[in-house]
């Protein structure tokens, strides 16, 4: 059923909003400097259609993986993603230096309309990973109204910002609805799950196939064909017999290989860019067939390339999810590179499932020009697999006649 969404709200002017986004960037591990804002500029629509109604906006955040301690884990706090935003928006971005109690609740009061208030780092208090019902309380008596616009942190069922809040709201008879990121990020997954433009073409890559073995069934029931790289690559051959060199393969998961195979869909590299040791310098060669002792595959080959270009250029659907290669050292990244500039070339509908593949077309250039690049990349999996996430359970469903 669809989720009520911001149009779906009652006058907005002078009401408490409060806004879960996903504003975890990537950052400078030492310096937390903001490396790449995608996230934050993913919900500036639903921010500035909040302000422009005169709503009171308190925006909430998890960042990194903090141990709790902001004196300790500094380059965790907010306060740079705040100043972004702020910029992005173009009205005053107000931040406080904690999540909740008596200095948040006056932050709130004092809160004009059309303002913008941005809460501490939700993961600097213990209550936010254990789902606690009092934490979540205490966030709820915040807001009159709560948005979830954080679409990558839908598949997690113990986050108190996105379980245990909605459900405090509800309880109070409180409107619950998704922003326009999470709702542009439901129809066009819905369109890939129902009725897609044929053929159907995925392109999966990656370290393992053990991460993904329901996402790969998900997508073998659905796609034309199903198109192979990264590490996982070399557990597929390995699962076929062929050799694989030093290329890191999964024991493991060689007989669930050799069941997906039997599909008859999946598409394996013909040819591979191998490496004599992991590293930006090594010495490097493509090798067709199999891979000798000693070197390992790092890259698609450029047969593979071609091969992959051609059923991209032909395809109704893409979706992709999982670099080609190695493709942060560059010597290794021309398959991810090619993948990634195919789908930007493509007339099909075409998606990009978060994580290092989101990362991989922006570094790139050519994120604009691809249909629709996902926020989430363990939500964007999880939803392919089963059609619902935990957070979006909390939403009000918008009635149908």
């Amino acid at each position: 059923m669809a989720k009520k969404t911001l149009k779906d709200l009652p006058p907005l002017q002078g009401k408490r909003v409060l806004v879960r986004v996903d504003f975890n960037v990537a950052h400078d591990p030492k310096t937390g400097a903001i490396v790449n804002d995608r996230r934050i500029r993913a919900a500036v629509p639903t921010l500035k259609y909040l302000t422009d109604a005169g709503a009171r906006v308190i925006v909430m955040s998890h960042f990194g993986r903090p141990e709790g301690d902001p004196a300790k884990d500094a380059i965790y706090r907010l306060d740079r993603i705040a100043a972004r935003l702020q910029e992005l928006l173009g009205v005053r971005v107000r931040k406080v230096d904690e999540v909740v109690g008596p200095g948040v609740t006056a932050a709130v009061e004092t809160l004009l309309p059309g303002g913008v208030l941005v809460l501490e780092n939700l993961r600097f208090h213990p209550g936010e990973k254990k789902n606690d019902a009092y934490f979540a309380q205490c966030l709820a008596d915040l807001g009159d109204i709560y948005v979830n616009e954080a679409f990558g942190t839908c598949h997690n069922a113990k986050d108190a910002s996105m379980i245990a809040l909605p459900q405090a709201m509800a309880a109070a008879g409180k409107p619950r609805v998704i922003g326009f990121l999470v709702e542009k990020e439901l129809a066009i997954l819905d369109q890939l799950l129902s009725a897609p433009p044929r053929p159907l073409v995925g392109v999966l890559g990656g370290a393992k196939v053990s991460d993904k073995i329901k996402f790969i069934e998900s997508l073998l029931a659905k796609v034309d064909r199903l198109l192979i790289g990264g590490a996982m690559t070399y557990t597929f051959l390995k699962a076929q017999g062929g050799g694989v060199g030093n290329s890191r393969f999964e024991h493991d998961q060689l007989d669930v290989a050799g069941r997906l195979l039997e599909s008859g869909k999946i598409v394996l590299p013909t040819d591979h860019v191998v490496a004599d040791r992991p590293e930006a310098s090594a010495a490097t060669q493509v090798v067709e067939g199999p891979i000798p002792d000693g070197w390992l595959g790092v890259d698609i080959g450029p047969k593979t390339i071609e091969q992959y270009r051609r059923a991209i250029a032909e395809a109704g659907t893409v979706v992709w999810n999982g670099p080609m290669g190695w493709f942060e050292l560059e010597p290794f990244s021309h398959g991810t590179r090619a993948v990634a500039e195919a789908l930007a070339a493509s007339k099909a509908v075409t998606i990009v499932g978060g994580g290092e593949t989101a990362e991989a077309v922006e570094a790139f250039g050519v994120a604009d020009r691809i249909k629709h690049v996902s926020t989430g990349g363990g939500a964007f999996l999880n939803y392919v697999e089963s059609g619902r996430l935990p957070a979006l359970d909390q939403i009000e469903d918008r009635k149908t006649p």
